[in-house]
Parts: structure tokens; C-alpha cells; sequence
């Protein structure tokens, strides 16, 4: 079943959606007045925009990747230096030595987090606005709106609707029939074939029959792509044969390839020696493999419009990262040092002498390297005294050992006896 979000995204992801989706508004005005007026092509300049306004924070990115394939050696050199030594000395010296490292090339192990930060709300509020189009283009959710309008005044309308979605597999989160947008977010998933069972559902109201005829064939129109395929149907019809295939299983092979190239271009080359050594490019290689065909998958199941901004998002990504490349490819590479060094400068300078995230997180995790140390020698003392205490015997005296009475004659004999034992 096609589960729908609520329209127009709130929480955290609301501010972000709320300007995506008047970028994604513009576009759709513009093509519209220029006789354009395509969903599919309103996606993929969408996505086209939107990479081009992420473009300084996948520099940035990929300013860190050039410098971690130059930290990576260094930092694995050192924690092969002090493998297996946990001592809160050695802690430290690593420590110091791993700090000093990115200092030499002005980075810190958090420099490529940031990026990556700022970018995940934008991604998610960027698929939300996707999936949920007439929530956020106008001229679309118009269209809607004038067959949702009879829906919502038929006698019984909420009944019928709620079978209708049942039929047609159409799940709306707290669906609220008294609510226009619900129903929208309703209509926004009923396929192309969908229509004449919506109006044989309505046939009670004629306005419904009215209203979907006027505009069915250009909602179909807008969200149609090449081949005849259309965004809100699936791109591949199981149990129609061959003909449910073609074309549409381009579509999830394209979003596979296209995964593949971006995953190869974006992860840094490095060394095989090195590459062996280091996990973290052993589960990139693992990405290289799964991520595309999550993407298959994914866009097998889901309507055509997500595969289509799957496709666009890894080629413009992959173009972004090709450009960031060529750029610091053709800077010198001590040059480039510097220059990480200089803001990192003023980054400290900024900062009034604090220590930076990467700095505070080292340090921490020095002194929990350090209690851990301090508690496992305590215990180790305490077993110790609790051995020695435990293995602590007192002499085992013989007969011979009591005291002597030297009352009688026995008994004298008997210590001269020890006595000559001990000599």
C-alpha cells in the first residue's frame, strides 16, 4: 500500500520542506508558462537546483576526503604503534600524536560530519515535498481540490472513500475525510488507471463524474513520462507479463547504475595495502554493492516520480563530486594544506582558544581510556591482596615443635633431638 505523509510537512522538517517546495512551485509556474507543464521535468530541475545550492557543502566534503586520504596513513601508522598498549601513557601519546597529525593538514575527525549534518534534513524534506507534490505546487493541488470538493459534500462520502482507498491501496496517516488536504493527499496517489473506479465509487454524485472527467486528462498529462509511463503509478506492473515490464524497468536499473557510479566516485582512492587495513573502506565497499540494490528495490515498489529523483539525485551528486575534484585537483597540494590550515585558524581564532568538538571528544575519550586503565589496576591490586591474604598459611608445627617440658627426662632428650635436626 502507498502510505501517504501529512500534507505539508511540519516539525523539524517543516522550515526546510516549506522552502523546497516554493523552489519546487517556481519551476513548475515557469514550465508551465513556457507550454512545459511536467511533473517529471519539474523533479528532475528540482533536484538539478537543489544539488547546485548544496554544491559549498560537497566541496567541503570532498576538501576532507582529499585530506583524510593523506591523515588515514598517518593515523593508521600510529595506532599500529600503540596496538594493544592500554596504559593511560600510551593512551595519551596517541592521543597527542593523532592530534598533532590533523594539525599538520589543518582538518579535524569532525570536518566531514558538519556537511553531512546540514544535508539530511534538507535530503529527507526534499523527498517529503517529492512524494507530496499538490501540497506544495499550486497549479496541481488546484486540480485536485476541484474533484476533492464534490467528494467531500456527497452524502456518505466518507464511507465510500474509506472503501475506495481500501480498493484502490491508498493509506493516508489519520486520514480525516472532513479534511480537504487529507483527501488531496488521498487523490495524489490514485493511478491513471485509478479514475473510473473513484468515479463508478462517487456514482452517487454526479459532480464527482463531472469534476474528475474535466480534469483527469490533465493531471494524467503532467504526470506523464516517456514511454508512457506516468510518476504515480510503479514503474514495473507484476503479473502483467512481458508488456508490464518495458519500460519501466529502466527506470530501477537506471537508479542502480546511476547509485553505483555515485558511490565509486565519491569514495576516496586509496592504496590497495591501505584499503585492506582500514574497515571503514571495507563497509564502503560493502556500500558499493548494497546501496545499489536498495535502490532497485526501492524503486521497484515505489511510484515512478521517486525513481525519477533517485536517478537525477546520484547524477547530479556524482557531477557535484566530479566538479569538486577537478577543482582540487587542479590546486597544489601544499597549497591546499595551507589553506585548511588558515581556517582552521580562524576557526580557533573564532572559537576565543576552546577546543574544538573533535579535541573535546579526543580528550574524553583519554580520560575514560585512563579511568578504565586506573579501575583495572585497582582490581588487579585488590585480587592480589585478596590472593595474598587467602594463600597466607601459618607455620604448620610438628609434634616436635611444642613447647618442652623440661620436667622430665623425655623431654629433654626430645628437644635435643630438634635441636640436632636444626643444625
Amino acid at each position: 500500500m502507498n502510505a501517504l505523509v501529512l500534507t505539508k510537512v511540519g516539525g523539524i522538517l517543516g522550515p526546510f520542506a516549506f522552502v523546497l517546495g516554493l523552489i519546487m512551485n517556481y519551476i513548475f509556474e515557469f514550465l508551465n508558462f513556457v507550454g512545459i507543464p511536467n511533473v517529471g521535468l519539474t523533479i528532475i530541475l528540482f533536484t538539478l537546483v537543489v544539488n547546485l545550492l548544496l554544491l559549498p557543502l560537497t566541496i567541503k566534503q570532498q576538501r576532507f576526503t582529499r585530506m583524510s586520504s593523506l591523515i588515514n596513513p598517518e593515523i593508521q601508522k600510529i595506532q599500529r604503534k600503540y596496538k594493544g598498549k592500554t596504559d593511560t601513557a600510551s593512551v595519551n601519546r596517541m592521543q597527542a600524536e593523532t592530534q598533532a597529525v590533523y594539525a599538520k593538514y589543518g582538518s579535524s575527525p569532525t570536518a566531514g560530519c558538519l556537511p553531512m549534518l546540514i544535508q539530511l534534513p534538507i535530503l529527507f524534506a526534499l523527498y517529503r515535498v517529492i512524494y507530496n507534490i499538490p501540497a506544495y505546487v499550486d497549479v496541481i493541488g488546484d486540480l485536485y481540490r476541484t474533484i476533492a470538493e464534490p467528494i467531500q459534500a456527497t452524502a456518505g462520502g466518507a464511507d465510500i472513500m474509506s472503501q475506495l482507498m481500501t480498493d484502490l491501496s491508498i493509506r493516508v496517516g489519520s486520514f480525516d475525510f472532513n479534511n480537504m488536504d487529507k483527501i488531496v493527499d488521498a487523490l495524489n496517489f490514485v493511478k491513471s488507471t485509478g479514475w473510473d473506479t473513484l468515479v463508478q465509487a462517487f456514482a452517487s454524485n454526479p459532480d464527482v463524474g463531472t469534476a474528475v472527467t474535466a480534469v483527469k486528462d490533465t493531471i494524467i498529462h503532467m504526470n506523464q513520462l516517456p514511454g508512457g509511463l506516468n510518476i504515480i503509478d510503479a514503474p514495473v506492473q507484476f503479473g502483467a507479463g512481458v508488456a508490464g515490464f518495458f519500460p519501466g524497468i529502466i527506470i530501477p536499473v537506471l537508479a542502480g547504475v546511476t547509485q553505483y557510479i555515485s558511490t565509486r566516485v565519491i569514495q576516496p582512492k586509496q592504496k590497495e595495502s591501505e584499503a585492506e587495513e582500514n574497515s571503514m573502506m571495507a563497509s564502503m565497499r560493502m556500500m558499493n554493492v548494497t546501496m545499489p540494490l536498495i535502490s532497485v528495490f526501492f524503486c521497484l515498489t515505489l511510484p515512478s516520480g521517486i525513481g525519477v529523483y533517485w536517478i537525477a539525485s546520484s547524477v547530479f551528486r556524482t557531477l557535484s563530486v566530479i566538479v569538486a575534484n577537478r577543482y582540487f585537483d587542479s590546486k597544489d597540494l601544499d597549497l591546499l594544506i595551507e589553506e585548511n590550515k588558515k581556517i582552521a585558524a580562524k576557526k580557533a581564532e573564532r572559537r576565543g582558544g576552546k577546543p574544538t568538538l573533535s579535541e573535546r571528544m579526543m580528550g574524553a575519550s583519554a580520560a575514560a581510556q585512563a579511568q578504565q586503565e586506573n579501575e583495572k589496576q585497582k582490581s588487579l591490586s585488590e585480587i592480589a591482596k585478596a590472593n595474598t591474604k587467602k594463600n597466607y598459611k601459618p607455620r604448620d608445627y610438628q609434634a616436635s615443635d611444642k613447647p618442652v617440658d623440661t620436667s622430665s627426662i623425655a623431654s629433654i632428650a626430645h628437644m635435643l633431638d630438634r635441636k640436632d635436626k636444626q643444625d
